[in-house]
């Protein structure tokens, strides 16, 4: 193996280069953060990112023009490298994940990025590497300084340009992590998307890193691969080392280092216990929904890359419940979506997903998704200021676009809209009045729309629940999110760790709610959904069952374990056990309830989530 391993982007150094420290037996377990289930099993590979040095050196005045002749080489074949890689992820991943280099490649012909480094040289007469060096550092301050997590993550795409732009200024030669020839397991502090892109082949079977969130392009990527991956571990490089066993449990979230040979032998009996459930569980693929008493319900997908669809169709999903819209918007940031992307997307999700339905719901930035090229300013209490619908209604010009290539989709398939964050009717009738005007605009343009495409809301802030019969009389269905209805109703940040614990998704009142919900849709004669994840989770799913709830959205690889619940359940017990839950007081009574009244149901031990 190559003693320098790198990216293209930067240096990075095999810490088996180090000499060599005595070999550590204590078996130790790190905490991080899932975000690629799976289990990984392997020896360890410490990648350290060591920057190269850049110096300052004065350059006379005539040769100022040849320095900057010279970045903009760097430039223009950094561009290139990353149009290249681009084609290449596009032919093996698809365009969404392709479309993260292309907004690379836009960083580098950015004004805002080279005209700085430009002015740098001409002004303080300076070598290029040094004015790239010191514009990427006032960057990488400005993106951290954001409330923002989504923007504050960004740097990470910021530092990839740069390295890469000071690798061709200095002429570095490099390696890829792809040269590694034996099955490992990456640990590093940090991990770029190009980086990670290497790794949709073996020999790298998992990794973990002590940066990096939950919606970085990083983590998006990990996911796409089916690649086992744990995020946020601190300090990891710098305490565990080389060639030390490691298991990567991308379930929990969890790094053991020289685990026993008795732990080895469990977590790859866990293993086969997950590939051997997927596989039964995928035996009833084609069946359908229905409890032992014949009561049918829908399973269907929630998604946010058109590369999903094919994990929903072979998971059994029955159409699309939540296309979430907004990674469109993420994966073309710093610029918008054009109506012709919107239309070409929506088109290719509708006739895919046809004859079942394909909810979209519009884009759902702000709060901790917040587009501050769109909102253009901090808030102070983002989770409750301008996002979802408001932000849309406030930002017309660009809703219309969205909206414009959602009617004009709706005619290729069963297509319908879904406004996110609806708080009262005068919104919902707003909206509706804009969509009259843009079919308006498409008839007066002679443009094909579907003059019957349903329009509905998502019930996931207390007022609309509590009004759901009222706003039943102006939807044409409904769509329960319960990540944000538990979040308003019980007034918690579930993201915030010293709360995290009243997080309670059977409590009283959230399971009054949602049955009032779905008592409102049931009686005005419209469909009832839930796209939260609380309607993943197998305990939780008897209990909704037995509220009525008859269509439940999710991430495909849920669906199969439902469905075999479903299956396995009569919807009389179901609702037994709904209307004694709702008797008790406390979310830890109805939790114990539960439990105990499933186990004596099911007594296969479906109820398990480590299925």
């Amino acid at each position: 193996m190559s003693s320098r391993l790198a990216p293209a982007n930067a240096m990075l150094t095999d810490r088996a280069t180090r000499p060599p420290v005595p070999t550590r037996k204590d078996v130790r377990t790190y905490k991080g953060f899932g975000v690629s289930p799976g289990i990984a099993i392997g020896r360890a590979v410490i990648i350290e990112r060591r920057e190269a040095s850049v110096f300052r050196v004065p350059i006379r005045e005539e040769d100022v023009s040849s320095e900057v002749n010279r970045f903009l080489e760097s430039l223009e074949k950094t561009r290139e490298e990353l149009l290249e890689l681009k084609q290449k992820v596009s032919r093996s991943m698809g365009d969404e994940y392709a479309s993260i280099f292309e907004a690379h490649a836009m960083i580098v012909r950015d004004p805002s990025f080279t005209d700085k480094v430009i002015q740098k040289i001409e002004s303080e007469q300076v070598n290029a590497e040094w004015a790239l060096a010191e514009v990427q550092e006032e960057l990488q301050a400005r993106f951290q300084s954001f409330d923002d997590e989504y923007l504050r993550e960004r740097v990470a795409d910021v530092k990839d340009v740069a390295d890469r732009v000071q690798t061709n200024l200095q002429g570095i030669a490099h390696h890829e992590l792809s040269e590694i020839t034996h099955d490992v397991i990456i640990l590093a502090d940090d991990l770029t998307p190009s980086d990670t892109i290497h790794f949709n082949r073996r020999p790298v079977i998992g990794f973990a890193t002590e940066a990096g969130g939950r919606t970085s392009h990083t983590s998006i990527i990990a996911k796409s691969l089916f690649m086992p991956a744990v995020i946020g571990v601190p300090r990891l490089t710098k305490m565990i080392d080389n060639d030390e066993m490691v298991i990567v449990d991308g379930y929990e979230g969890t790094l053991i280092v020289n685990p026993t040979q008795a732990m080895i032998a469990e977590y790859q009996s866990r293993v086969l216990r997950h590939e051997e459930a997927e596989r039964r569980l995928l035996e009833n693929r084609a069946e359908p929904a229905v409890t032992k008493d014949n009561h049918r319900i829908a399973l269907q997908a929630n998604i946010e890359l058109v590369e999903e669809l094919k994990d929903a169709i072979r998971f059994g999903a029955e159409g699309i419940g939540l296309y979430r819209s907004e990674f469109l918007y993420i994966s073309k940031s710093p610029l918008l979506p054009t109506e012709e992307e919107h239309f070409q997307l929506y088109r290719s999700l509708a006739e895919a997903t046809a004859p079942h339905e394909c909810v979209i719901r519009t884009f759902d930035l702000g709060g901790r998704k917040l587009a501050r090229e769109v909102i253009g300013s901090k808030e102070d209490n983002p989770v409750l200021g301008l996002r979802g619908l408001r932000l849309c209604m406030k930002h017309v010009d660009m809703f219309k676009t969205q909206l414009r290539a959602l009617l004009r989709a709706s005619v290729f398939g069963n297509l319908k809209i879904m406004f996110p964050l609806v708080s009262g009717v005068q919104e919902l009738r707003q909206v509706k009045t804009l969509v009259r005007e843009i079919r308006r605009e498409l008839d007066e343009q002679g443009i094909a729309h579907n003059p019957n495409l349903k329009i509905g809301i998502m019930i996931e802030v207390p007022s609309a629940a509590m009004i759901a019969d009222i706003l039943a009389e102006e939807s044409d269905f409904f769509s329960i999110g319960t990540n944000d209805l538990i979040q308003y109703s019980l007034a918690i940040d579930r993201s915030n760790e010293n709360v995290s614990y009243l997080y309670e998704p059977l409590h009283p009142a959230l399971l009054r709610l949602i049955k009032g919900v779905i008592d409102a849709g049931k009686h005005a004669g419209i469909p009832v959904s839930m796209c939260g994840e609380m309607a993943s989770d197998p305990l939780y799913a008897v209990v909704l069952l037995g509220l009525g709830l008859e269509i439940f959205s999710m991430n495909p690889s849920s669906i199969p374990v439902i469905k075999n619940i479903v299956r396995s359940a009569r919807y009389r017990d179901c609702r037994r056990i709904a209307e004694l839950a709702l008797l008790k007081k406390t979310a830890q009574e109805i939790e114990e309830f539960v439990i105990e009244s499933v186990a004596t149901r099911f007594p296969e031990g479906l109820i398990s989530k480590a299925i």
